[in-house]
């Protein structure tokens, strides 16, 4: 049994946050000792903390660094902690000086894929103050090895998995008849946090192109976020007020997905491996995405979907397009992302492959 300690200090609420919490669940639910510190007024503290998760609150704040470092070595000795494994910027910081003084393993997950400044401060946190790195992805890997200059046996890439299950037996018409869209209307769809990032102005464009060929279609937004006034003012401004549905944050992931009949991901920056694109594989759906971070390691051109450029509305509306006009082409293009959720993207997989790293640091592999 391991004794792991998660700290997270972002207060918001995405796929990173989604990840910690299940993989959490997942090795508690294999007799692990797992627990988290995180600011009490996070999100991931309120569900960590309703799914039976042990929490402690501690702010992240970098003004007080050595004073939330001494907080945590003395909830380390208290707890019994084996492994400390830190999640963002701030707390890797507290985390890394507060496990180094306790002589405990440090592990650091990176999950996204923005670029990283090569100083002293950076490849102290990722170098000296760690003993191994986890990955979502080979991209994200192999942009530490070349950044960095970091050996690639202290990185390990493990993607993030999912309950296949959940989202093969979905109820998308539930959600289609909450939104009145009729079974024969085609739905393209996107479920992610509402940051510019993640490419929804690019999208709104695409779609502008595509009602022209599909009047009848609507593109279903599920998340909340800073960018829903910027998507509303270009919705209208585009005229596509009646193309669009901004459903909000939802809870019911699967049967939204299940509503699409195309998944679209315009990323253009930070992107790891996406957990909408693998949800939506395992939903059966198609996908029409950008050649951004590692949504390149799931999505396959021709085989699961469409990929384009980043930053590039008519491309990505041509393959939204293709797919929509092609239902059998895209129905198979469904099936081959099913086959590939349930071989590679697992959560049984994800909880195998992060014992077998915590085996690897801990000397015991």
């Amino acid at each position: 049994m391991f004794r792991i300690l998660h700290t997270e200090a972002s207060v918001g609420w995405g796929g990173q946050e989604i990840r910690i919490l299940n993989e959490m669940l997942g090795m508690k639910e294999r007799g692990h000792a797992v627990a988290l510190a995180a600011p009490e007024h996070s999100q991931i503290y309120k569900r960590a903390s309703s799914a039976g998760i042990k929490v402690f609150g501690i702010d992240f704040d970098r003004k007080n660094l050595f004073i939330t470092g001494h907080k945590l070595r003395k909830l380390i000795q208290s707890e019994r902690i084996q492994i400390l494994n830190t999640h963002s910027s701030r707390d890797s910081w507290a985390g890394g000086i507060a496990g180094r003084i306790a002589g405990i393993k440090v592990i650091r997950t990176r999950h996204i894929s923005s670029r990283l400044r090569p100083n002293p401060f950076t490849r102290l946190v990722y170098g000296p103050l760690t003993d191994g790195i986890v990955t979502t992805g080979n991209f994200i890997k192999e942009q530490l090895v070349r950044e960095l200059k970091l050996s690639p046996d202290k990185i390990f890439s493990i993607p993030t998995g999912i309950d296949v299950g959940r989202f093969m037996d979905a109820d998308g018409g539930r959600v289609r008849r909450e939104f009145g869209i009729a079974e024969d209307v085609p739905v393209i769809g996107i479920a992610a946090a509402l940051r510019s990032w993640k490419g929804h102005l690019h999208i709104l464009r695409a779609m502008h192109e595509i009602v022209r060929y599909f009047p009848e279609a609507r593109l279903l937004i599920a998340g909340e976020g800073d960018l829903r006034k910027g998507i509303t003012e270009l919705t209208a401004e585009l005229e596509l007020q009646d193309s669009v549905i901004l459903a909000g944050h939802r809870e019911d992931i699967p049967d939204i997905i299940a509503a699409f009949d195309v998944s679209v991901m315009a990323s253009y920056a930070s992107e790891g491996i996406p957990q909408f694109a693998i949800q939506s594989m395992a939903a059966g759906k198609p996908i029409a995405g950008t050649e951004t971070g590692g949504i390149p390691e799931v999505l396959r051109d021709g085989i699961n979907g469409y990929i384009v450029p980043p930053r590039n509305p008519e491309a990505l509306a041509g393959a939204i397009l293709k797919l929509l006009s092609d239902p059998e082409k895209a129905r198979e293009m469904g099936m081959a992302g099913r086959r590939m959720a349930i071989e590679g993207h697992t959560k049984e997989k994800m909880l195998d492959d992060t014992e077998a790293f915590c085996r690897k640091v801990l000397g015991c592999a």
